[in-house]
């Protein structure tokens, strides 16, 4: 009886959108999701990441600020208004440590905010799994009067 492929089937733990101009930065996150087990999906511009959302249906965003189309503001309050999608946890990845996006980011509910310069792919990636976690779990996202989703951005934030 032959070998099955067992031994090389990798562990799918969900679909990741990671939206990043910096092809380099793009390709290291894409690398190491990869290796966690996860499916990276890779937009560089906020018209691929809509499109993204639409078609691949992520578990998860990772997005950065400053895109070459737009920021990611607008991606944001689409995924949180979209009355037919299902909650998505949102990771903002910035260079950008400033009071105006953290506020921002908060406003539209993203449920965290990490600085590029003060972490290391790892981080990014264990936040990401423990809100795809927590989300399946549905525990921390009761529908607002609005029906938009309330957040936990405090919580790791």
């Amino acid at each position: 009886m032959p070998k099955t492929a067992k031994k090389n089937k990798k562990i799918n733990k969900g679909k990741i959108l990671f939206v990043e101009d910096d092809r380099f930065l793009a390709e290291m996150f894409r690398q190491k999701l990869t290796i966690e087990g996860y499916e990276p999906i890779i937009a560089h511009t906020a018209i691929s990441a809509v499109l993204a959302l639409r078609d691949e249906d992520p578990d998860a965003m990772v997005l950065d600020v400053v895109l070459p189309d737009s920021e990611c503001w607008m991606i944001v309050e689409y995924i949180r208004r979209k009355k037919d999608a299902r909650p998505v946890p949102v990771l903002i990845l910035t260079n950008w440590d400033n009071a105006e996006y953290r506020r921002k980011a908060r406003d539209l509910k993203a449920d965290a905010f990490v600085v590029k310069a003060s972490t290391d792919p790892q981080q990014p990636v264990e936040m990401m799994e423990k809100l795809i976690t927590e989300y399946k779990k549905n525990r921390l996202f009761p529908k607002t009067k609005s029906g938009l989703e309330t957040g936990f951005f405090e919580r790791i934030y």
